[in-house]
């Protein structure tokens, strides 16, 4: 079988409560998103329009971020397993400290960059460490409603984040980072004194190449990663596909930022009662099937927008599909993991979002600058919806092949 089923119901002991540490994990979550979109979706508007960068200056700044924290997650995650949880979180948390205060301090594009790559090391060690400690503390049952609770935490920082950073922009830009810095302070105050220590339960006599062996054997998981690629590429269009469309038809291209924020709204009205009445209902796979398809039919249907109001109709229907993708995707990477590797699974799918964000990104921007360039202005959109209708069909297959396993 393809993709290991999740555990039943009997093989877990539900927890119908909030935890504690449950608790500490969602007011982390919640700090660190606000403190997270003070800063980074304003580093670009920064960068270009308040020190004249190059557009393609400002995106490799930004880029060393993502790729720091894409590409060490993985090894970061496997140290979390090893060393326990909480202590990873707190590490990474106060390295991204130094990260956000380093962007309020240094002048030239060199400091930034070296600002970004230590902001992007200490995502790469909370990032996992926090799904693993999501996962240790949820029963089975639990995992979908909880996951999809982070998410709806994430968006309220995605809705607050930028309004707050906005207006501290407009007094100075290191009173953003010094800000933005302050809450990962908070959160790390606050994991200190409330997260339990979730100490590493992998940390004697397990070594690195036994671990890397042991995934790579594990070929439903590597096929689940390949697909995540896929999955990746399309999400990152919301900041690719999106801005480009808004130039075509927007006479004022920061109006993208209310179709982002109505996005946020949406998930956190609608994102735990829909994943909740469709899971009772749907199994995962099936559900990631359907996320990915909207996801690329919200592409084809960008491609027939005229202005604000039909942009805006198209990019509710992205958010649909992210709301049922990205809390599912997680849920899945946990049922691969047993409890001594939450992390290590979360951390080596960054690579695939690693990947998938290249792939999207330079792919999607050769066949938008194709589209520039002739006459065949659909073929980025028809593209996408293709490549997301292929990614679906797979995951529909593969669900359907392993309800008929746990039949047989």
């Amino acid at each position: 079988m393809f993709f290991r089923g999740l555990r039943t119901k009997e093989d877990v002991i539900v927890h119908r409560s909030i935890s504690p540490g449950l608790l500490a994990l969602y007011v982390d979550t919640l700090v660190m998103a606000i403190g997270f979109y003070m800063l980074v979706p304003l580093l670009s508007v920064y960068f270009i329009n308040h020190l004249g960068m190059s557009t393609a200056l400002a995106g490799s700044i930004i880029a060393v971020s993502g790729l720091a924290q894409n590409g060490l997650r993985f090894f970061c995650g496997i140290a979390a397993d090893r060393i326990g949880y909480k202590k990873t979180i707190m590490l990474g948390v106060g390295i991204r400290i130094v990260g956000f205060t380093l962007y309020g301090i240094v002048d030239n594009p060199a400091g930034y960059a070296v600002a970004a790559f230590i902001s992007g090391l200490g995502g790469a060690l909370f990032h996992p460490a926090s799904f693993g400690a999501y996962a240790r503390t949820t029963s089975e049952e639990m995992k979908t409603r909880i996951f999809s609770i982070r998410e709806t935490l994430s968006n309220v920082g995605f809705i607050l984040g930028p309004v707050i950073g906005m207006l501290l922009l407009r007094f100075d830009f290191s009173l953003v980072c010094f800000s933005s810095a302050f809450m990962f302070a908070l959160a790390f105050l606050l994991s200190w004194i409330l997260l339990p220590q979730m100490e590493g339960e992998s940390s004697k006599g397990q070594k690195l190449f036994p671990i890397v062996k042991k995934i790579w054997k594990d070929k439903s998981f590597l096929g689940f990663c390949l697909l995540v690629i896929g999955v990746w590429a399309l999400n990152v269009q919301l900041y690719l596909s999106v801005p480009v469309r808004a130039k075509v038809l927007l006479d004022n291209v920061d109006n993208v930022s209310l179709l982002y924020m109505a996005g946020a709204v949406l998930m956190v009205l609608l994102q735990i009662p829909l994943l909740q009445i469709l899971s009772n209902k749907i199994k995962q796979l099936h559900i990631m099937a359907l996320g990915t398809f909207i996801l690329g039919l919200s592409m084809l249907m960008f491609s027939f927008t005229g202005g604000f109001w039909s942009m805006l109709g198209a990019l509710l229907i992205f958010t649909l599909g992210q709301m049922l993708v990205v809390p599912t995707m997680n849920l899945l990477i946990s049922s691969f993991a047993d409890s001594h590797s939450f992390a290590t699974y979360f951390g080596f799918t960054g690579w695939s979002f690693a990947i998938g964000g290249i792939l999207g990104n330079t792919g999607g921007g050769y066949l938008h600058d194709l589209a520039i360039n002739s006459h065949y202005s659909l073929v980025p959109w028809i593209t996408l919806f293709l490549f997301g209708s292929f990614i679906s069909i797979i995951f529909y297959r593969i669900g359907n092949a392993s309800l008929q396993g746990n039949r047989d």
